[in-house]
């Protein structure tokens, strides 16, 4: 029992943190969007929902929850006429720092 703690232990803190997954996440979805039109808020909130669900499913509800509000808080504001790959790059910023 105690050999399958280590290696799950081993594991999730080999893993980057879970913000930081969603925000890559986001990053990589964004990058699949047209590069010329400007990126809008619904877009990001579709890309941030759905990266959220896949990286938080399993956790417990406390845990998902926390996760979910740090990786909100860590999004900046669109720029007015920014590009999903211009917001993309800046979220890749940021989830380094993570």
């Amino acid at each position: 029992m105690s050999l399958d703690l280590d290696t799950e232990l081993q594991h999730l803190l080999a893993e980057p943190p879970r913000a930081q997954m969603i925000l890559t996440a986001v990053a990589s979805a964004l990058q699949s969007e047209d590069p010329l039109a400007p990126l809008t808020l619904d877009a990001l909130n579709a890309c941030v929902y759905g990266a959220t669900l896949v990286v938080t499913d399993r956790l417990p509800d406390v845990i998902a929850d926390e996760v979910k509000q740090t990786a909100a808080r860590l999004l900046p504001s669109i720029h007015p006429g920014e590009t999903a790959d211009a917001y993309a790059l800046r979220l890749l910023r940021i989830a380094r720092t993570v």
